[in-house]
């Protein structure tokens, strides 16, 4: 079944999709799959989990008024995500925010679907940083991470082990060399290292 894109903002977390299917196959299924649309809104890892034990998925239609605040609202409490991760999440966000704009625009409709709250004026990018936690700095690093990064290097951010301001430093350098810091070890930020301070008399 194919996910709403806004299910999308979180990495899907495959490492552990055969722990979940073992408890399933043991328990059943004990949270339905929520899907809009007939596409999944929250539950890809158990639905693929139930296709691994070959237990029947259940599922619940919802219909949130913003599907993007509601994937937000329920995965950004539940996982320990670092600011790094956090802005990756934020910048899918954006482009979201960003195409529904553009659409809107097309279609001569200048308001959005849902009333922005009072005070949440700003571009997208604020708006995004804000809704995740996260400044707008790092969120423009993370767009420019999935624009221009390797997949391996992209995966990195999202599994913790490259922070964000590292990764964007990296996505301008060739294919092989963003390949090879990927599979380094835990990578905190690429820098060139400070120049020595004179010895004190």
């Amino acid at each position: 079944m194919e996910s709403h894109e806004a299910a999308n903002l979180f990495p899907l977390d495959e490492a552990n999709i055969q722990s979940l299917a073992d408890d399933i196959k043991a328990n059943g299924l004990q949270v339905p799959i929520e899907v809009m649309g007939g596409k999944i809104l929250d539950g890809r890892r158990r639905f693929a989990a139930c296709g691994k034990v070959s237990v029947e998925p259940r599922f619940h239609e919802v219909n949130p008024a913003d599907p993007v605040a509601y994937v937000l609202s329920l995965n950004l409490q539940r996982r320990q995500l670092t600011s790094s991760q956090k802005a990756m999440v934020a910048a899918r966000v954006r482009d979201i925010y960003d195409r529904q704009a553009a659409e809107r625009m097309k279609a001569g409709k200048k308001d959005p679907p849902v009333k922005v709250p009072e005070g949440n004026t700003g571009d997208s990018r604020d708006l995004a940083g804000k809704a995740v936690g996260v400044n707008g700095k790092y969120v423009d690093q993370a767009t420019k991470v999935i624009a221009n990064a390797v997949p391996e290097v992209v995966k990195a951010v999202e599994e913790g082990r490259m922070n964000i301001t590292a990764a964007a430093l990296l996505s301008s350098e060739p294919a092989e060399v963003q390949r090879a810091e990927a599979s380094s070890p835990k990578r905190k930020q690429r820098s060139k290292p400070k120049p020595s301070e004179p010895s004190k008399p």
